[in-house]
């Protein structure tokens, strides 16, 4: 089985344990761009690629941190420490994973389009 293989299989466990994902599964396009956090824009935290800014974001919209691991391919304890500032998402291929399965256009992030 080759990675990919291995993290979707992984990942679609995660959907299957945590069935409320799917009722927040879904992002409002408008949330990038003029959505707030903190008196922050939502843009600028992307700019900046903070991602517990990100996370605290989709909590205030309701997403549990289960919810917030599955659509992201990460663990609750990722989640929780990048929420706590514990942890910093610095890996690109995380960055563009989280990008992608948030719908979150990949310019917000400063992430590139072609590979």
């Amino acid at each position: 089985m080759n990675t990919s293989t291995t993290t979707t299989a992984a990942i679609g466990a995660q959907t299957t344990r945590y069935p409320e994902w799917r009722a927040y599964g879904q992002t409002d396009p408008s949330w990038w761009i003029d959505g707030h956090l903190g008196g922050r824009s939502l843009a600028e935290l992307l700019r900046q690629r903070d991602i517990g800014s990100l996370f605290r974001f989709l909590k205030s919209r309701g997403w549990s941190q289960a919810a917030i691991a599955a659509a992201t391919g990460t663990t609750e304890n990722q989640v929780r420490a990048v929420i706590q500032g514990r942890q910093r998402v610095t890996s690109y291929d995380v960055l563009e994973r989280i990008a992608e399965r948030l719908d979150i256009p990949r310019g917000l992030m400063g992430l590139a389009y072609e590979k």
